[in-house]
Order: structure tokens, then C-alpha cells, then sequence
């Protein structure tokens, strides 16, 4: 059991054993009710590193619904989460990023019980990154983790292919259609040259959406549109 002191009271919490996903519920009793799950999990900027801890208010999934007990602070119940990023030491504001800790009707917590709950939240974390099996719940959280973090990272670059490929197709079109205005504006300057009349003029002025003005600004557009690719 480790005893957390809060703004809100002292909460304590009693760790369960580690389930075959690499989790630990933490049971809360005291100034706060209710479960906090820790798990191991990979890191926000690799992916393929487990070397961050995740631990959510009734859930251990940052992608369900909690389906353990809410922790509860006078009768509210909240939700959220905060990762440790071992990486980096926790007394830097980076080795900790926080997901909005709300109620369940999406409002703010308070900010004592935000306090609260941040505490809560850093001491299992804390707790459990310090476990003598610390490694082995590593690894089963990874080989729990992985097919769907393949997944996930199949879908991103399914979709940054598509993306890319939709940059490239655009890059071309303002290309040539830059290389016809500036032909049409040529044309219509030795028409103009050989016959004057008001409506080349008018065809050849830079104005807005002119062939001149396409002529200057469909170049840039490809670009831009190049570099995204």
C-alpha cells in the first residue's frame, strides 16, 4: 500500500497483482475512491519504445471508456490520464504530459481536485515504474500492445501515402496549368501586337484570376504543394 498526500486529504492506495496485459489496479480509499490502472506503454515521440508509464482513472486504455470504478472525490467521479515519460527526469514539466482531467459530464475538475488527481496519478505511476519487475511488465505490455500499434501505424502511413500522392497529383495540375496561362498570355500578346483591341487588353491586364496573375502564382502553388509531398 503506498499513502499519497493530497490538497483534498490523504488517499491510499493498494496495488493488485500485474494481469496478463503488464497492468496494475491501483484501489483507492481514503479522500478519493474508486481504481487508477498503470500500465506500461510506448513512448509519445517513438512509438516503439516502451519506456513511458500511462495511468488513467478507471481505465487502462487511453482509448476505452473506463470500465473499472471511477475515482471519485466528494460523490464526483472523474476520468483522464497522465504518462511518465522515462526518458526524462520527473521533476522537468516534459517528463509528464496530462490529458485533461475532467467529470463525466466533460467539465473541468475543480482545481483542488485537479491537484488531486495529479497526485493520485503521479504516485502509481511513480509506484509502479520502481517495480523490481519493472522490465518483465514491460515486455508483456509491448507484446500485448503491439498488433495494435501496427495497426495504427499501417492506417498512418496509408494515410500519409494517399496524402502525399494527393500533393504530388496537385503540384502537377498547377504546374501545367501555369504553362498554359502563360501560353495563352503570349498568344493573346501577338494577337495583340498585331491587332490591338480592348478585350485582349483587358484578357492581358493583371487582374485578379488573369492569365498573367495565374501565370505568376501557379509556380509558387506547386511549391508549396512539392514540399508537402
Amino acid at each position: 500500500m503506498i499513502t499519497i498526500g493530497t490538497p483534498s486529504g490523504t488517499v491510499r492506495a493498494v496495488p493488485s497483482e500485474a494481469d496478463a496485459t503488464g497492468s496494475v489496479l491501483y484501489t483507492l480509499t481514503g479522500a478519493a475512491t474508486g481504481t487508477v490502472h498503470v500500465t506500461a506503454t510506448s513512448s509519445p515521440a517513438r512509438w516503439d519504445r516502451f519506456d513511458a508509464v500511462r495511468a488513467s482513472l478507471g481505465s487502462v486504455s487511453a482509448r476505452e471508456l473506463p470500465a473499472e470504478p471511477l475515482v471519485r472525490i466528494r460523490s464526483r467521479a472523474y476520468q483522464g490520464n497522465m504518462v511518465r515519460v522515462l526518458a526524462h527526469s520527473a521533476d522537468v514539466p516534459w517528463g509528464w504530459l496530462e490529458r485533461d482531467l475532467t467529470d463525466t459530464d466533460d467539465r473541468p475538475a475543480p482545481p483542488q481536485t485537479s491537484q488531486t488527481l495529479t497526485a493520485i496519478l503521479r504516485a502509481c505511476a511513480s509506484h509502479y515504474a520502481a517495480r523490481s519487475d519493472f522490465p518483465s511488465l514491460q515486455h508483456t505490455a509491448r507484446r500485448h500492445d503491439t498488433p495494435q500499434l501496427l495497426k495504427w501505424l499501417d492506417a498512418m502511413i496509408s494515410h500519409a501515402e494517399r496524402a502525399q500522392a494527393r500533393w504530388r497529383d496537385e503540384a502537377e495540375t498547377h504546374r501545367i496549368q501555369a504553362g498554359r496561362s502563360l501560353a495563352a498570355w503570349w498568344t493573346l500578346a501577338r494577337w495583340f501586337t498585331a491587332r490591338p483591341h480592348p478585350v485582349l487588353a483587358l484578357l492581358l491586364a493583371p487582374d485578379r484570376e488573369s492569365l498573367a496573375h495565374r501565370a505568376e502564382y501557379l509556380p509558387k502553388w506547386a511549391e508549396i504543394s512539392t514540399r508537402a509531398a
